[in-house]
Parts: structure tokens; sequence; C-alpha cells
């Protein structure tokens, strides 16, 4: 079984875009951090994020429509960590194009 740490970025639109993209066959990940960092130095924004299942039918948000103020950091996934079978994928927008970047840290592991 082999493990390698991973790190994925996106600057937020205002559609779900794959921030991380769906995992291979045979691979799972942890997903250790899950951070929104607003960029704008005076607006608020909002974000959504959310897991696609697999099979597409047992979407789940992880946050929706949570604020994030001008130029400060939420980590979404609190003090938790978040598990991916393969195929799973993480999705990602913000309210304003270009004012919220989002960052995730996970470990990716071949089963």
């Amino acid at each position: 079984m082999a493990e390698v740490f991973k790190n994925a970025y996106e600057d937020g639109t205002t559609s779900l875009a794959d921030l991380i993209p769906a995992l291979d066959s045979g691979h799972s990940a942890i997903v250790l951090s899950l951070r929104a960092t607003n960029v704008d130095g005076t607006n608020d924004a909002t974000v959504d994020v959310r897991v696609v299942d697999s099979d597409g039918s047992n979407d789940a948000y992880v946050a929706y429509q949570i604020a994030v103020p001008a130029d400060t950091s939420l980590e979404l996934a609190g003090s938790s960590k978040l598990v991916l079978d393969a195929g799973d994928k993480i999705q990602a927008k913000a309210s304003v194009a270009g004012d919220i970047e989002f960052f995730a840290s996970y470990l990716e592991i071949t089963d």
C-alpha cells in the first residue's frame, strides 16, 4: 500500500469546479485540510464545497453558503478529516469569481 501526500488549489469561480479531481480506481484519500481564503480586501464572499460520490447519487455539502469575510481564511473541514473513495471528488465554488482561493491537502492511498 503506497501513501502520497498531495495538495490541490483552485481560484474560486461562480460554478462548481473540481478542487480534488475524481480519484482513480484502487485509490482512496484522507483530506487533512480544506481551506477557503478571501483575498478581496474589502468584500465578504460565500463558498460552497461538496463531496461528489463516485456513483453521482450521494453528493454531500461540506459547506453551503458559508461566509468568508474579507482578508480571512476559513478551515472548512474543521478538526475533522474527510475520506474519499475511488471515483469520489471534491468540488468548490465562490459567490464572486476571483475573491476566494481554495486549498486542500490530502493523503492519497493506493490500495
